[in-house]
């Protein structure tokens, strides 16, 4: 049965990836490998867990541990609060701003007339242009994939959901300790960020918006109409410079018409004024209004207002409804298969590895080949596992003597990985090119990566971030690239990576913004 996620699980996700971003891995792969554990070992529990429901006993697992309680609220959960408030807003506003435009337009005095024309271009016609330019777009889109081009709304709310994570931020989040507000804030922006990973699925909330400011914005001049018909007197008339003769403006109303014009009618015929009431309504500035009939004046009143219902209300509904299917689609068939979320499977699925004695001192997990975790209980049903994903090794060439497969392997396999094949690179141009060729026809499964090892001490140069943006532009969009850093060079292998080097190497590699590159320390 397919599952679908929600805008308050993604924002979870996010913010709890995030805060684990500069976490020691090695406390992580206990904690996350210890949910798993926990809840196989229930006896209703002892069937494997596909892959969304990984990522959910672990988002609920911490959700319950980080904001236990009703009063005490998960950003997901302050984000949906928020987004049903800025809709019940958005209704509210728009039915006042159409109740204020309505009663604006209509300050009739008994002497001018309601210009027809006017209210079709103010009210009508410019809600079918900016639904012609959004369908024009789409369908640029749709003919022009590789043009992308950003369609209105994109473009109106750009900065919009910047603002609403500064006003979650000040306003909202005041009682979370510092680390959590910050953490929130830049969850974010990797959210807002990360268009490669969930494409138009925060745009549709903003489009929802927009269609229910307009709904209501309908509403409410609708309901300011109908008051004024039926409180005053309202004359409606058209006038123009240019010679337009009443024959045309009836052929240009019987087309508007034609939505509803099967409708029954009994004062109207096709419910449009008639070609004797179109001709009786329009006005002659030297002549005024008084020698024209009361009844050519009134006519205008249900063709405009049913032009307002159709062209306005009913298309507004018709693309708030598209946008919530729209919506659903992008929930339903979201992927998260971004590097973080991949780790954070790999550390749930890996078994905990254990040695005989501590490492001593002088040596470090590249030289032993084992790390310092204890083993995981054993139990007479084996828990789940996850699957070696082949890697295609890459070590500069200055240190490649330094790093034997052998020595390597025991490391890629505790993170769930194995060693495809073994290159040298950064040794020259041609060199380097020929390995991009070899990795273009190489990475073509969804489960094979590119494994990078780099001394981490120093900080990343140019020149590396430029080949792995070449890299990405040469493999699948969604080929792993794992990024093992180790420390200085020694006789016996390499010195531990400090955290801060890390958190350089991380910091430089964000602004590249490959969500599915992954950056970790192989040394302890």
């Amino acid at each position: 049965m397919k599952t679908t996620w929600h805008y308050r699980d993604i924002i979870d996700l996010e913010y709890f990836l995030h805060r684990d971003k500069d976490a020691d891995e090695d406390v992580l792969h206990v904690r996350d490998r210890g949910i798993l554990l926990e809840q196989q070992n229930l006896p209703v529990n002892k069937k494997e867990l596909s892959r969304y429901q990984l990522i959910r006993l672990w988002l609920d697992t911490r959700i319950a541990h980080e904001f236990p309680g009703d009063e005490q609220r998960s950003p997901g959960t302050i984000f949906t609060d928020t987004h049903f408030l800025a809709k019940n807003l958005a209704a509210v506003i728009g039915v006042l701003t159409g109740l204020f435009a309505g009663l604006s337009f209509f300050a009739y005095t008994g002497t001018t007339p309601v210009n027809v024309f006017h209210f079709l271009l103010l009210f009508v016609v410019s809600q079918l242009v900016l639904a012609t330019l959004l369908g024009c777009g789409w369908l640029v889109r749709l003919v022009l994939p590789r043009m992308r081009p950003p369609s209105f709304y994109s473009l109106f709310f750009r900065g919009m959901m910047a603002r609403l994570a500064s006003f979650l931020h000040k306003q909202w989040l005041r009682n979370l300790a510092p680390d959590k507000r910050a953490s929130l804030g830049q969850a974010f922006g990797i959210v807002k960020a990360g268009s490669s990973v969930y494409g138009s699925l925060f745009y549709w909330p903003l489009f929802a918006l927009a269609q229910l400011l307009a709904i209501g914005f309908n509403i409410g001049l609708l309901a300011t109409i109908f008051t004024k018909i039926t409180t005053s007197d309202l004359a409606f008339g058209w006038q123009s410079t240019l010679q337009v003769s009443g024959e045309a403006l009836h052929r240009a109303v019987q087309l508007a018409a034609l939505p509803w014009s099967w409708l029954p009618t009994t004062e109207m015929a096709g419910g449009y004024p008639t070609l004797a009431e179109i001709e009786g309504s329009r006005i002659i500035l030297k002549e005024g209004i008084y020698h024209l009939a009361t009844q050519d004046l009134v006519a205008w009143w249900p063709f405009l207002v049913l032009c307002l219902i159709v062209y306005g209300l009913l298309l507004r509904l018709v693309l708030f409804a598209l946008g919530k299917a729209a919506e659903h689609r992008v929930l339903r068939h979201l992927h998260l298969d971004t590097a973080a979320v991949e780790a954070l499977i790999r550390r749930m699925l890996t078994p905990l590895v254990s040695t005989q004695a501590p490492p001593e001192p002088a040596k470090t997990k590249l030289e032993d080949g084992a790390g310092g975790e204890p083993a995981e209980p054993q139990s007479p049903q084996a828990p789940q596992a996850a699957p070696l994903l082949p890697q295609i090794l890459l070590i500069p060439d200055d240190i490649f003597g330094l790093c034997p497969p052998e020595k390597l392997a025991p490391l890629l396999h505790n993170r769930g990985l194995a060693i495809k094949s073994v290159h040298t690179f950064m040794t020259g141009y041609e060199e380097d090119q020929e390995l991009k060729t070899m990795l273009t026809d190489s990475c073509q499964g969804p489960e094979e990566g590119v494994f990078i090892l780099m001394e981490g001490w120093m900080p990343p140069l140019v020149a590396f971030l430029t080949y792995l943006k070449e890299l990405r532009e040469i493999l699948p969009k969604k080929t792993m690239i794992h990024l093992g850093l180790v420390g200085r060079p020694v006789r016996s292998g390499f010195t531990p990576l400090a955290p801060q080097q890390l958190k350089i190497w991380r910091k430089k590699l964000t602004a590249l913004g490959d969500p599915y590159l992954h950056t970790f320390s192989l040394t302890p």
